[in-house]
């Protein structure tokens, strides 16, 4: 990611990595939504001691999809998303929607909401979403603080981002990319992009979320 050659395209990943506020997970075969919340409630507890970029990367020694493909992976990774936030113990912060069609939407654990980004060893062409195995990334909400929609600076670093993704991936810039709360936008699109086709994502979200936190203790 530190690559000066190659440059990453997301630059508030690549300025976690050096300011070394990164945080990473690791989960083992076995129950992955128990492990993630775990590992989800910890992070959310100091992500906002560790400064604006920062973010947590959580890698899996495996995933259980029925084959290996993307269409699998996604349903892996949409009933993992549900199945750990069945697991949260904090209702759903009011101010983020719980429904996916909702432009108000973004995936919360622990009273943070978190933008999620999934990287496999299946995405070749798109570059930026590829890794040996299985790693999904959570970006706390506040790290777009200061970079929104329709400022010189949040317009300045998309136009970064997406110039870089133009550059480092060979699949086609995603039709997906939006702005938070833009109601022609869905974040959850986002999450888990197949390799340049851009249609795993299309239709409804194929899991819905509970506003209410859960009795597990």
């Amino acid at each position: 990611m530190l690559d000066p050659t190659d440059k990453f395209p997301c630059i508030f990943g690549v300025d976690a990595v050096a300011r070394k506020t990164l945080r990473y997970g690791f989960v083992r075969s076995g129950n992955h939504a128990d492990q993630l919340a775990d590992i989800l409630r910890s992070f959310t507890n100091v992500c906002e001691e560790l400064g604006k970029r920062t973010s947590l990367v959580v890698f899996f020694e495996s995933w259980e999809a029925d084959e290996r493909s993307h269409e699998s992976y996604y349903r892996e990774f949409w009933n993992l998303l549900r199945a750990t936030s069945e697991r949260d113990t904090r209702p759903w912060p009011a101010e983020h929607a719980v429904d996916t069609e909702d432009a108000r939407f973004e995936f919360c654990f622990n009273g943070t909401p978190m933008f999620v980004v999934v990287n496999t060893e299946l995405h070749t062409d798109r570059r930026s979403r590829s890794f040996e195995r299985v790693a999904i990334t959570f970006q706390p909400r506040f790290v777009f603080d200061d970079i929104q929609p329709n400022t010189k600076t949040g317009d300045n670093a998309r136009k970064i981002i997406r110039d870089r993704i133009g550059e480092y991936d060979r699949a086609p810039l995603t039709k997906m990319l939006g702005d938070y709360g833009d109601p022609s936008n869905n974040e959850w699109r986002q999450y888990y992009l197949d390799d340049g086709s851009d249609t795993i994502a299309l239709g409804r979200c194929p899991v819905s979320f509970n506003s209410e936190g859960s009795d597990l203790s």
